[in-house]
């Protein structure tokens, strides 16, 4: 039976527009440090630039302040561990992803103080909690609260953010790998200095990311090395993954209004035939939030045994990233939601290739598969 793959918020798959420009890169022959002074390194050098460039455009920032990394992970933490005020406070959301909730301990060991903000029902970042966080004579801090969450889609006011962080001098710093794809975000709009991206969240290869740096922010290197990408991430960097990583962003530049909007109309349409369907579903994060993500629950059921019995839907039960542990989603406990309640929850990633068809299709699959389960929400 042909996959359903509705899971496009835990990984994108390669456009075929970026397959073919990272392919020569491969080849046999396509030999050359970037970093060497000679004619094959100098050929790869200016191909990583260009794709510097692209990323440059995608968030309005400048290229020389696009940092290379490994992916998101490794850019949320360069961000927070790199960032933050020396002998200052990092404050973020309680929703954020894992990888920079976990960066906390870490500051925490290095003499930083820390601040986790709550949240609404919707996943909202509580703007008066944050001012509070930011009052009393904190100090330096750094702020980081991502774009859009990666498990209920709600977008985050990042406007107000700034803004609030601003009149306390502090630094922002924004994940947003899962609004890239559909959504502006404009550095320089939106005051912020520090914004981490990934590859294959944008239709573009694993293993590549990048954290853009607003001139002027002190980023200190997690590692020495030999003085790559002016010092603040040393390593040679891989160049059919930054050529790959360059064409997905200034592809997603110029369709993500066009993407946005039909996936909104797919994410409608699929909340419309489950809620039609399965009294008492009920649906996480806020209505407007990402266009291609749609969370919900279904009291009475185990969502985790509902997609074993249904191997041809790749869905979600959580967060991909940490998806081997067996514990009830973060983001929804610190939404509200009880550990049931989070046990019972699917989250749909639609993506640029999701057909109409896919989505009708999961949909039946999914109501059938409730219905035989016999679950009797309350």
């Amino acid at each position: 039976m042909p996959l359903l793959y509705l899971d496009h918020l835990a990984s994108t798959p390669l456009d075929p527009l970026v397959f073919e420009a990272m392919l020569p890169w491969w080849a046999p022959g396509a030999v050359g440090n970037p970093h060497a002074a000679h004619a094959a390194g100098w050929r790869a050098a200016d191909a990583i630039e260009e794709a510097r460039a692209e990323i440059a455009a995608l968030v309005g920032a400048r290229p020389g302040e696009v940092v290379f990394t490994s992916g998101a992970t490794e850019a949320n933490t360069l961000a927070l561990l790199g960032a933050t005020p020396p002998g200052g406070v990092c404050v973020v959301s309680a929703v954020e992803h894992a990888s920079v909730l976990e960066c906390l301990p870490e500051l925490r060991r290095r003499g930083h103080r820390t601040v986790t903000v709550a949240v609404d029902g919707d996943g909202t970042i509580d703007l008066a909690a944050l001012e509070r966080a930011l009052g009393g004579g904190t100090g330096p801090a750094l702020v980081s609260v991502m774009a859009a969450n990666n498990e209920v889609g709600t977008v985050q006011p990042l406007a107000a953010v700034t803004a609030l962080a601003r009149r306390h001098r502090a630094l922002v710093h924004s994940d947003a790998v899962q609004a890239m794809g559909t959504r502006v975000v404009a550095m320089p709009a939106l005051g912020l200095d520090l914004l981490s991206l990934s590859g294959h969240k944008l239709n573009g290869p694993m293993g590549i990311g990048a954290l853009v740096v607003r001139e002027g922010v002190r980023l200190v290197p997690p590692s020495q090395g030999g003085g790559q990408q002016r010092g603040r991430r040393p390593g040679t960097l891989p160049t059919p993954l930054c050529v790959g990583l360059g064409v997905a962003c200034r592809l997603a530049r110029a369709r993500a209004a066009e993407d946005g909007r039909r996936m909104a109309s797919l994410r409608d349409r699929l909340w419309a035939l489950l809620s039609g369907a399965l009294p008492g579903i009920r649906r996480n994060g806020a209505a407007d939030g990402l266009a291609g993500c749609l969370n919900v629950t279904i009291p009475g059921m185990d969502a985790a045994d509902l997609l074993l019995g249904l191997p041809e839907l790749a869905l979600a039960t959580g967060s991909a990233c940490h998806g081997d542990r067996a514990g009830p989603s973060p983001v929804l406990l610190a939404m509200g939601r009880s550990a049931a309640d989070a046990h019972a929850s699917l989250r749909f990633g639609l993506g640029r290739a999701t057909r109409a068809e896919e989505v009708e299709e999961a949909a039946a699959r999914l109501i059938a598969a409730v219905r035989t389960a016999g679950a009797s929400p309350p």
